[in-house]
């Protein structure tokens, strides 16, 4: 007797009463996205059980185990952090801006800090504990009496003092730098006027941004219009990819502040 997708979802709604499963098509898979408290990780759930095999042991039985045990403590692992414990100097030593679409949290009901960013970006602060991070809200910050600028301040210098890591890849004249430092911060790097001015003075007025999804930042240096095409491509690829969408309008910089701009492809 195989394993079935079913079987397996089964076993993690029993731990996650509450999920949301969301199937989508890419190519000739299907992809799912599983929701879970305003959380969403995206799973390819055929493949893993592809190279389970036709038949079940013990072994496989354990992957099965650890698969789950990964998607439900990846889910549970904010709840599991009390910010009620946390001094204010491991707070400021450990919070951080994430990104999000001006979408997410339209009503704030849980009254979480949020700065205005661009059209299509807000700015939230997130304590850092390790595994993953915590949205903060304003009562907690009110607790610690900071203010919201204040700590603001602090998740900036915070961001500032991550190391940068990013690859190039040159396409018909145009570059793209994508930032892969991979600690869960790549997309807040927009945020950086370091980081986005060190890419000024390489590229200068042909300098477009992209912001599809939390994990990733795309820098480009655009020199004709197939260059707008592969980025505007590149937008919508990551958007659909990403486990927190952000947005498939790309930026310009031109040197002081980021601007919509709206690529059409023909």
């Amino acid at each position: 007797m195989s394993y079935t997708r079913d079987g397996i979802f089964e076993k993690i709604i029993e731990k996650l009463p509450t999920l949301k499963i969301h199937e989508r098509r890419e190519k000739d898979n299907s992809i799912f996205i599983l929701e879970y408290n305003n959380r969403r990780a995206k799973i390819d759930i055929d493949s893993f059980i592809r190279k389970l095999g036709d038949k079940k042991s013990e072994k496989s039985d354990k992957k099965v185990e650890e698969f789950i045990y990964y998607i439900v403590n990846n889910f549970t692992a904010q709840d599991n952090v009390s910010l009620e414990d946390i001094a204010k100097e491991e707070l400021i030593d450990k919070v951080y801006p994430v990104v999000r679409s001006t979408g997410f949290n339209k009503d704030n009901k849980q009254h979480l800090v949020k700065y205005p960013h661009t059209n299509e970006t807000d700015i939230y602060l997130a304590y850092d504990f390790g595994k993953g991070y915590k949205l903060l809200d304003k009562t907690f910050l009110e607790k610690l009496s900071l203010s919201l600028d204040e700590v603001f301040e602090f998740a900036k210098r915070n961001l500032e003092n991550l190391p940068l890591k990013y690859n190039l890849d040159e396409v018909e004249g145009n570059k793209f730098y994508f930032l892969n430092a991979k600690d869960g911060y790549d997309g807040a790097r927009v945020i950086d006027k370091n980081i986005l001015d060190y890419f000024y003075k390489k590229i200068g007025e042909s300098y477009y941004l992209g912001l599809p999804h939390q994990d990733v930042l795309i820098i480009a240096d655009i020199k004709n219009k197939k260059g707008l095409e592969i980025l505007q491509k590149m937008m919508v690829h990551f958007f659909t990819e990403g486990t927190v969408p952000i947005t498939t309008i790309t930026f310009k910089y031109d040197g002081e502040k980021l601007e919509s701009y709206f690529i059409f492809v023909e």
